[in-house]
């Protein structure tokens, strides 16, 4: 069996490491264990639960995504006037969409999407210079997924009323390694090379140097940071932002390693 067939395992599989799954299942094998009536295993058992459960309690706090962010993940500053004056498009990074989202009656993009197609639209305006979008279906995509570029090609006219070019749309994209591989293909050949890369700053380590590696000249415009809010005593508890934000720094730096 080829590699490649393999990889829709790779969301599966990411997500039973890293929490909240990671830590539960460590509860679960804690559990299973317990059964167990010698005193060893009681031990093991006691180890396993005791483990996951403090695992998960700490990796909720946004105490615990920042400073894994700054420990483990290469921090980019904000994009400025004079490191962007190279670029000849804006690339968006493409974050996820829904095929159905009811409200709507149609396809939708995701949070984190949208979020990074805003900011684009943002430096486009801001600059005057050409939205490109890279997005596809993901290896975890269920049969009736949209390609995600078409999805935010909606989203554009829809919303701001800017019509993305075809040609500095692609849609065949599987992961980022492959946004970065096939936009390469796309671009290169009109002569585009210098490319301001938008997409969140926990994602910006793996993104930039995948589009580095597949040609491009790459000016980082990352947004969406992970930070510390005005409560401290707020960031030091669990919270589902401190476990989202946990997520994508643990899912990033194992990324890193593997792709």
């Amino acid at each position: 069996m080829e590699f490649s067939s393999l990889l829709f395992l790779k969301p599966i599989l990411t997500t039973l490491i890293i929490p909240p799954a990671g830590p539960l299942v460590l509860v679960l094998f804690g559990w299973i264990v317990s059964f167990k009536r010698k005193t060893s295993y009681q031990r093991i058992a006691s180890l396993l639960v005791f483990t996951g459960a403090a695992g998960l309690w700490i990796l909720s706090c946004e105490n615990t995504a920042v400073w894994l962010s700054e420990s483990l993940l290469p921090q980019y500053a904000p994009v400025t006037t004079e490191s962007i004056k190279e670029a000849q498009v804006i690339m968006v990074l493409g974050g996820g969409a829904e095929p159905l989202v009811v409200e709507y009656g149609g396809p939708d993009l995701s949070m984190p999407a949208y979020e990074r197609l805003r900011y684009a639209v943002h430096l486009s305006k801001k600059y005057n210079l050409p939205l490109a979008y890279s997005g596809g279906v993901g290896w975890g995509a269920g049969p009736k997924s949209i390609a995600e570029a078409e999805v935010a090609k909606l989203i554009l006219k829809k919303e701001w009323n800017i019509d993305l070019d075809l040609k500095l749309m692609e849609s065949q994209s599987k992961d980022t390694r492959q946004n970065a591989n096939f936009s390469y293909a796309l671009l290169s050949k009109q002569g585009i090379k210098h490319i301001a890369l938008v997409t969140h700053a926990w994602h910006m380590p793996r993104a930039s140097r995948n589009f580095k590696d597949a040609g491009f000249e790459v000016i980082p415009a990352p947004m969406g940071y992970i930070s510390l809010s005005q409560s401290p005593l707020m960031d030091a508890l669990p919270s589902d932002s401190g476990l989202r934000d946990s997520r994508w720094v643990l899912r990033e730096w194992l990324g890193m390693r593997l792709t």
